[in-house]
C-alpha cells in the first residue's frame, strides 16, 4: 500500500468591535508579555491556525506568524487588503478583507492531515505447468491481477532467473512470459523466479515470485528388434497361403516393416520329395508380390540350414532393426 499526505485549511472569519483606542496607521501584531496599545485610526485582523503557526502575508508583505492558542493580532489601515497565510505542501489561504477602524477581523485556520492508502498497481501471478517432459520448451506467463490500467501495467520490470545453471531461457527476457529449455534436466526441479517492480513503488510494492516445474525424464526406448511372427513346417503349397496370407496382411499394417522369410530343409523322406527349399521359397516371393501385391524389396529369403522337417519362418522387422539369422 502507498500512503499520500494531503492537508486541508479550514478557515473561519469573523468581525468583532474593537475596545482599543484608535492611534497610529499601521503597525505590526500582538505579543502575549507586553500588548501593544492599538494605533489610531486602524482595525485588528486577528489570526489563529492549528496546529502549527504559519507565515502571515498582507499585500505581499510578511507580517509575521500567526498564533497557535492565543491569536496574533496585526494592526491595519482601513481599507481592503489581501490577507494570505501560507499553509504546508504549497497550499495557502487568501482572501480580501475590508478593514474598518476599531473592528477587529478574526480568521482561525485548522490544518487537517489526511492519509489516504491507495493499493499497489500491481500484484504478480505466475502461470506455468507442474511437470514437464525433459526435452520440452515450457512457457512460463506473468498476470498482473490488480484492477490497473494499461498505463501502469505497461510500466511493469520483469527480471526472471532460472535454476539449475544447466535451463536456458530461450526468449522472453525482459517481457512478461519467458520460454525455458528443459534438455538436460531430467528428474530434477526447473524453479522460476521473477521480480516485478516499478519504479515508483518499489518500497511498498515489490514482488518476488517462485515457481517450481517437475522435469521428468522419459524412459529409455525399448531396442527395436524383429519379431518371429510365424513358424510352421511344410505340409502343401496350397495349405502355406494361409500363413503366407497373414503375412502379407501385417506388412500392409505395418508399411514401415520389413518381412523376412527364413527356410529350413528338411532331411525326412516327405521333404526331399517335396523339392528343394530354393524351389518353395521362389514360389513364397512370387505368391506374395504377385498375388498379395506386397512391395519385393520388402521382402528378404533366407536360407537357413536343415532341419529333420522342412520349416518356415515369418518375421517382421521394424526400421533399424538387426536382421534375424538361422538358429
Amino acid at each position: 500500500m502507498r500512503n499520500n499526505r494531503k492537508f486541508t485549511l479550514l478557515f473561519v472569519i469573523g468581525l468583532i468591535l474593537s475596545l482599543g483606542m484608535a492611534s497610529a496607521a499601521f503597525a505590526a501584531g500582538s505579543d502575549k508579555k507586553k500588548k501593544k496599545k492599538q494605533p489610531k485610526n486602524t482595525g485588528i485582523l486577528s489570526v489563529t491556525t492549528t496546529p502549527n503557526a504559519l507565515p502571515v502575508r498582507v499585500d505581499g508583505q510578511l507580517l509575521g506568524m500567526s498564533g497557535v492558542g492565543e491569536a496574533a493580532e496585526f494592526y491595519l489601515t482601513p481599507g481592503i487588503h489581501r490577507v494570505e497565510i501560507e499553509g504546508p505542501n504549497g497550499q495557502s489561504f487568501s482572501r480580501d478583507i475590508n478593514i474598518v477602524k476599531k473592528v477587529k477581523n478574526c480568521i482561525c485556520l485548522n490544518v487537517v492531515e489526511n492519509t489516504t492508502s491507495r493499493p499497489c498497481p500491481y500484484d504478480m501471478r505466475v502461470d506455468g505447468p507442474e511437470s514437464v517432459t525433459e526435452g520440452d520448451l515450457v512457457t512460463f506467463v506473468a498476470r498482473n491481477v490488480a484492477a490497473v490500467t494499461a498505463i501502469e501495467a505497461s510500466a511493469l520490470n520483469y527480471a526472471w532467473r532460472v535454476s539449475p545453471s544447466t535451463a536456458r531461457i530461450t526468449s522472453g527476457l525482459g517481457t512478461p512470459a519467458i520460454t525455458v529449455d528443459t534438455s538436460g534436466l531430467g528428474n530434477r526441479t526447473l524453479m522460476v523466479e521473477l521480480d516485478v517492480t516499478d519504479g515508483v513503488y518499489d518500497a511498498s510494492c515489490r514482488q518476488r515470485i517462485s515457481i517450481d516445474t517437475e522435469v521428468v525424464r522419459p524412459p529409455d526406448p525399448q531396442p527395436k528388434v524383429c519379431i518371429l511372427f510365424d513358424e510352421f513346417p511344410f505340409r502343401s503349397f496350397d495349405d502355406d497361403k494361409a500363413r503366407m496370407d497373414n503375412l502379407a496382411i501385417e506388412l500392409q499394417n505395418n508399411p514401415t516393416w520389413n518381412g523376412y522369410i527364413i527356410m529350413y530343409q528338411g532331411t525326412d523322406r516327405k521333404s526331399q520329395t517335396a523339392g528343394e527349399v530354393g524351389r518353395l521359397t521362389r514360389r513364397a516371393l512370387d505368391y506374395l508380390v504377385k498375388t498379395r501385391g506386397v512391395d519385393p524389396s520388402r521382402i528378404q529369403i533366407v536360407r537357413g540350414g536343415s532341419r529333420p522337417t522342412t520349416t518356415y519362418q515369418f518375421w517382421l522387422c521394424p526400421p533399424g532393426a538387426e536382421v534375424p539369422v538361422p538358429n
